[in-house]
């Protein structure tokens, strides 16, 4: 029987490898790698006043880590927060010209990573991987919420509790 590969070996590889690159290319502007900071931009570039939470949900990233990163940038002078009117506990998020002025490098930086990814792919098999991708990604993030559902029922008291002690 041919024993199935880790595909997170793989997965772990690339991941590690663009945070190098990402480090390389965006290091000098306070970037470092991880923390979604690359996420929160993108989304930002087409989504400008929304809240954290709203970032969190759309790129899959833990509300802890996106707030974290939205501090670190207003730190650093690309993003402003504003409480929001209709939610006083919310705050909406705003590129400011200096966040702005660096879209082109970002979405450049990207750029290239995606071309060094792809390279050697047939248009074919580059869109497939994109399909793929973003299936597992879907069913990643499909078993991440089982097991935090799982995590809240066995933390919730429930009649068995209440027998058995």
């Amino acid at each position: 029987m041919v024993k199935t590969p880790y595909i997170g070996k793989w997965i772990s590889c690339l991941y590690r490898t663009g945070q190098s690159f990402f480090d390389y290319h965006l290091g000098s502007y306070g970037l470092g790698s991880g923390n979604g900071y690359y996420a929160c931009f993108t989304y930002l570039f087409r989504h400008e006043g929304i809240t954290q939470d709203t970032i969190s949900k759309h790129v899959a990233i833990d509300k802890t880590t996106i707030a974290r990163s939205i501090m670190k940038l207003e730190t650093l002078g690309y993003v402003v927060r504003h409480i929001d009117p209709i939610d006083r506990r919310a705050y909406k998020v705003y590129l400011t010209e200096k966040g702005r002025a660096l879209q082109p490098i970002i979405e450049a930086t990207l750029t290239q990573w995606t071309t060094s990814l792809t390279h050697g792919l047939t248009p074919e098999e580059t869109q497939m991987a994109y399909i793929l991708l973003e299936r597992m990604t879907q069913n990643a993030i499909i078993t991440k919420e089982k097991l935090s559902s799982q995590e809240l029922s066995r933390s919730e008291p429930n009649e068995t509790t209440f027998i058995n002690n």
